[in-house]
């Protein structure tokens, strides 16, 4: 009878220590299905997986992914709880503030330039003093020409013997009056040379324009081209 009253106890503590040991293993069994998921996360994320999947991955339930024999460790009550843990668990994406991009600024350089052009044609003279070039005459009216950003008097001209100095103006007959800064003076020279004039002024309205020519020594002068350019915005 002594030995049979002195085994309850030993049998009392045998079974506490088999109930905290199984309680250490529930934790323990917790701690690394916690652990594993976090791993299992962490690999999802690094290798580009998006929100949803790990929502889904939190959000399904535990007892799928615990197989059968791990029911001897952890009983069904406790699968429940860590189940009602873990779907309480969720990733929230964060949301994103789209940033207005600024629209590149449009350049406000014109590039309607236009240029036009008066042509009075070719002729020759070779009088010491201003007179008009027979045929080289034009009307121009500065009414046509809106927005003029320049005008200038061009001509080529050559001296055949090479031996003067020769002036070239354009005149407004209408008016009465050379233009002014038109003129312009040629070194004798055997080939052909285009000059340019200062910026002139075209009068206001349709008038008649003419070419006049001067030289110094009377020798003939040959005037290849004569024009007025008209360039505007």
């Amino acid at each position: 009878m002594d030995k049979i009253f002195s085994q309850e106890p030993v049998k009392e503590k045998t079974y506490k220590f088999k109930k905290h040991v199984t309680a250490r293993r529930i934790i323990y069994l917790i701690l690394f299905l916690l652990w594993i998921n976090l791993i299992y996360l962490d690999i999802i994320i690094f290798q580009g997986g998006d929100v949803k999947t790990i929502e889904k991955i939190i959000q399904a339930p535990l007892a799928q992914q615990i197989s059968k024999n791990d029911e001897a460790f952890c009983s069904k009550a406790c699968i429940t709880k860590i189940n009602a843990v873990a779907t309480t668990k969720s990733i929230t994406q964060p949301l994103v503030t789209p940033v207005p991009t600024k629209a590149p600024a449009v350049s406000q350089t014109s590039l309607s330039t236009k240029e036009y052009y008066v042509p009075f044609g070719s002729g020759s003279g070779n009088s010491s003093d201003w007179q008009d070039v027979s045929g080289l005459q034009a009307y121009a009216d500065s009414a046509s020409y809106p927005s003029i950003k320049s005008v200038t008097f061009e001509v080529s001209l050559h001296i055949p013997n090479g031996n003067e100095t020769a002036s070239v103006r354009l005149y407004n007959a209408t008016d009465g009056h050379p233009v002014w800064n038109s003129e312009l003076a040629f070194n004798g020279n055997t080939q052909s040379v285009l000059l340019s004039s200062k910026p002139i002024s075209l009068d206001l309205g349709n008038k008649l324009y003419k070419v006049q020519m001067q030289t110094q020594l009377q020798y003939p002068a040959v005037l290849d081209q004569s024009r007025i350019h008209i360039t505007t915005y």
